[in-house]
C-alpha cells in the first residue's frame, strides 16, 4: 500500500482532501434541487475532483485515470443521457470498483519492492 512517512508533509493535505466531499454535498444539492436526474452525474464530477490530490499524494497516476473518467463520464450521463438517475450511480460503482482492484494490484506489485528498500 502507498502510503507516507510519519512527519511528511502531505499528511496534513490527506486529512484536508478528506473533507472536500462532504463539504461539496450543499453544491450538489443545490444543483441537483432543480434537476433531479443530475445528482448522480453532479456527484461523479466532484468525486472526480476529489480524486485529483491523490496522484501527487501517493504517486499514482492511477488517480489521475480514475478522476478523469469520473468527471468525463459524469458530464457525458449529465448532458447526453435523457434520464440519467440510476446510470451515473451504475457508472459509479463500476469505475470504483475496477479502479480499487487496479490499486490493489499496484500496491501488491510495489509492496515487495519497499520491503526490499
Amino acid at each position: 500500500m502507498h502510503t507516507l512517512p510519519k512527519g511528511h508533509p502531505m499528511n496534513a493535505l490527506g486529512t484536508q482532501v478528506a473533507f472536500t466531499l462532504p463539504l461539496t454535498l450543499p453544491l450538489v444539492l443545490a444543483i441537483a434541487a432543480p434537476r433531479p436526474n443530475w445528482f448522480h452525474p453532479v456527484l461523479m464530477i466532484t468525486l472526480g475532483a476529489h480524486y485529483l490530490p491523490f496522484v501527487l499524494m501517493y504517486g499514482m497516476w492511477q488517480f489521475g485515470a480514475l478522476s478523469g473518467l469520473l468527471i468525463g463520464t459524469g458530464l457525458v450521463v449529465a448532458l447526453c443521457i435523457p434520464r440519467p438517475m440510476r446510470t451515473g450511480a451504475w457508472l459509479t460503482a463500476a469505475l470504483l470498483f475496477t479502479f480499487a482492484l487496479i490499486g490493489r494490484q499496484v500496491a501488491a506489485r510495489d509492496l515487495p519492492r519497499r520491503r526490499d528498500s
